[in-house]
Parts: C-alpha cells; sequence; structure tokens
C-alpha cells in the first residue's frame, strides 16, 4: 500500500528516515498459505508465530506511533472523506481486497482483530476486485462520518488481500496478505504535521513516493 503508505514501506519516504529499513515490506503473507489455511496470521501480516509485538504492529519494529506520536502518521483525513488509495502489484494473483479501520485511543494501545471495522466503497461494495495487469492501481474507500482520532489517538486502516489464483480451494487456499497504515481522522488535518501538502476530500497526501515497491507477491 503506497498512499497511505503502510508502515514497512514508511522507509522509503524523506519525510519518515527515523523508520528502520524494511526489505521485506512486499511479502506480508504471514507466512504463506500453510499457515493462514488454519486461521492463523499477525494482524498486520507477520507470521502468527513471531514474538508480540509482531514486527508491523503498534510498537513493534514498524509500528512506530507509541514512540513518535504524530510524526508516524501517513496521512490525515476528514471524517467522511473518500480515501484515494494507492496500491502496487508486481505479480497479480487475482482475487481482491478488502479494507478495514481500527480506532486506538491511547498512544500504546495497539490493534486487535474485533477493532476492524470494514469500509466500504462509495457504491457501497466491500471488496474491490483487482483488474489484471501489475501496476500501480488507484482505489477509493469511504471513511466513517462518525470517528475522529488525532494527537494520542490514531486509527490504522488494514488492507487484506486475498488471491484468486487457486482454483476450487476456497479462501483459505489461497494466497493472503496484509498491510497496516497509521493516520488520523481529524477535522483539523492542516493543523496536524507532519504537513505534506494538502490533497482533495480532507486528504493529507505525500507529493514524492520514493521508490515505488508497495505490496508485492513472492511465487
Amino acid at each position: 500500500m503506497l498512499t497511505p503508505p503502510h508502515r514497512g514501506y514508511m522507509y522509503t519516504l524523506p519525510q519518515f528516515s527515523f523508520f528502520p529499513s524494511n526489505y521485506d515490506d512486499d511479502g506480508l503473507s504471514a507466512g504463506g498459505i500453510g499457515s493462514t489455511k488454519k486461521g492463523l496470521h499477525g494482524i498486520c501480516g507477520d507470521r502468527y508465530s513471531a514474538a508480540t509485538p509482531r514486527p508491523h504492529e503498534t510498537g513493534g519494529k514498524y509500528g512506530l506511533f507509541p514512540k513518535y506520536g504524530a510524526k508516524a502518521i501517513g496521512g490525515c483525513y476528514a471524517p467522511g472523506a473518500i480515501m484515494d488509495i494507492k496500491y502496487q502489484i508486481t505479480a497479480n494473483h487475482k482475487g481482491y481486497f478488502e479494507f478495514g479501520l481500527c480506532k486506538l485511543n491511547g498512544k500504546n494501545d495497539a490493534e486487535t482483530e474485533a477493532c476492524f471495522q470494514t469500509l466500504s466503497q462509495p457504491d457501497g461494495q466491500k471488496q474491490w476486485f483487482l483488474p489484471a495487469g501489475n501496476k500501480i492501481f488507484s482505489l477509493q474507500y469511504q471513511l466513517p462520518s462518525g470517528v475522529t482520532c488525532d494527537g494520542d489517538s490514531h486509527c490504522v486502516l488494514r488492507s487484506w488481500w486475498v488471491g484468486g489464483n487457486n482454483a476450487d480451494v476456497g479462501m483459505d487456499g489461497q494466497e493472503q496478505f496484509w498491510n497496516c497504515a497509521d493516520i488520523y481522522i481529524s477535522n483539523n488535518c492542516g493543523a496536524i504535521p507532519p504537513s505534506p501538502s494538502s490533497g482533495k476530500k480532507g486528504e493529507m497526501i505525500f507529493p514524492t513516493l520514493m521508490g515505488f515497491r508497495g505490496l508485492q507477491v513472492k511465487r
């Protein structure tokens, strides 16, 4: 996930140079089908067996909001905004995406599966089916109008990709990938650091995305 940048991708952007390098930011498949078919996965795509907090979870190696606060926020959006999300696919395994939102009230709170509220596209559909091709895709999801999170509170946007390459095996027989991004939802986005250029519909966007890698499926 390039926009908003997921935790493992943040280090590629100059304004987030304090994030550690992550050369497996495109491989958050929770250990692969052997693990996920049992329903076991890290909340943000790490192996379920990894020590908690897992690397891509809040408080983990790349989940730096507890340490850096607003400096670790990847984007700010108005309540009810339609988010413009960008994803890079370099090996298209078909399937669909879903996106969920989790509000964390305290700086040291951590996301849980139960916390995530599934988001919808502007037309009401929850699943976004992946077209053919390997490229950067743009899609839109709408944030709830009644949720705000800023200051020591923040929200986690999570993507979930369920592949579709394997026939007649159901979801548990498909590759699955997760990404988590830290965002603010606020009526005061222009006053909240970091301060990239303003986008449309209340969104703050980063003008320079360097070294596009995003989500990549490894065979």
